[in-house]
């Protein structure tokens, strides 16, 4: 059987904006991250987790669904979001 071809997420040109809601979520303990809807490898529907410090385990999923295309897009405005709800 032949191996499958890895199929990696796109690029995404972040924003100095952005950066800036990144690095805020960081040192306010707040992770937001894709993650795969499904299990395997070349995932081709993500969701995006959202969990706060110290209790990192436990993660609050967003009920959308995004496709690789939109997945960073959509990661950043949540991270804007918090920027703007504790800035």
């Amino acid at each position: 059987m032949p191996k499958q071809k890895t199929e990696w997420m796109p690029d995404y040109k972040v924003s100095d904006k952005e950066i800036e809601w990144h690095n805020f979520c960081i040192n306010k303990g707040i992770i937001v991250s894709p993650i795969a809807n499904q299990k395997g490898p070349n995932p081709k529907e993500w969701k995006i987790g959202v969990s706060f410090m110290p209790n990192f385990n436990k993660i609050n999923l967003t009920p959308s669904v995004y496709i690789a295309d939109i997945i960073w897009e959509e990661t950043y405005k949540i991270m804007e979001y918090y920027y703007k709800k504790y800035n």
